[in-house]
């Protein structure tokens, strides 16, 4: 988690690491341009549930404390991802677009308003050696929030890139690289044609970036 929590420039969502346990996911609701198509929905859409029996059987915690969660904004839907040692696996809480994951849904009332939500992802985690990474919450997470579901929810935002000075251009592109080229590495359906795209385009923007900073012009 701390790995790709510092880590800036994905088109769909930014990160901010609240600590060694907590991740703060900031999703934006609208502006995709490429939609998945009926096979890529299939296999990646994945509908929110809420499951009382998942919180019966481990006892989740509720809610942490909301201090320095920014205002709801219409734009944007914010999860809070806690990984607590005290619990053995992962939980997430919607902070901020309620209203909006209720609306969609139907899957958080204000008695629950405070209780984690279940993702597919995290369903048979840790039963039956389940694995999970933090890809699959937040590209589980990013294809529940963005409408219409984007083709690739770890797609890079290169305009934002664009606006950067040269300094953070290498320092920007070189994270999203090494945390991509982790992605790739895993057995996951989130590893496919369209990150390997970004990967190709980020190598050669961060090359040229690198040579330009060994004849001093960055």
């Amino acid at each position: 988690m701390q790995r790709l929590g510092c880590t800036e420039g994905f088109k769909y969502f930014t990160l901010y690491l609240r600590s060694e346990e907590e991740l703060l996911i900031t999703i934006r609701n609208s502006g995709c341009q490429r939609q998945l198509d009926d096979e890529e929905e299939n296999t990646k859409l994945i509908a929110v549930n809420f499951d009382p029996e998942m919180l019966d059987r481990d006892h989740p915690p509720s809610s942490p404390c909301n201090h320095a969660i920014q205002l709801e904004d219409t734009d944007y839907t914010t999860f809070l991802l806690g990984c607590y040692n005290q619990y053995l696996r992962p939980f997430v809480w919607v902070r901020t677009g309620h209203d909006r994951i209720r609306e969609r849904y139907g899957v958080i009332s204000r008695i629950d308003k405070d209780s984690p939500i279940s993702l597919k992802c995290m369903i048979r985690y840790p039963l039956d050696d389940a694995d999970i990474t933090i890809w699959d919450i937040i590209g589980e997470l990013v294809l529940l929030t963005v409408e219409p579901p984007p083709k690739n929810p770890f797609e890079v935002h290169h305009t934002w890139i664009d606006n950067l000075s040269p300094p953070e251009q290498v320092i920007c592109t070189g994270a999203l690289l090494d945390n991509l080229q982790w992605l790739l590495s895993l057995d996951t359906i989130w590893a496919d044609d369209n990150v390997l795209e970004d990967v190709k385009h980020l190598s050669l923007r961060h090359l040229h970036n690198l040579s330009s900073a060994d004849t001093g012009r960055l």
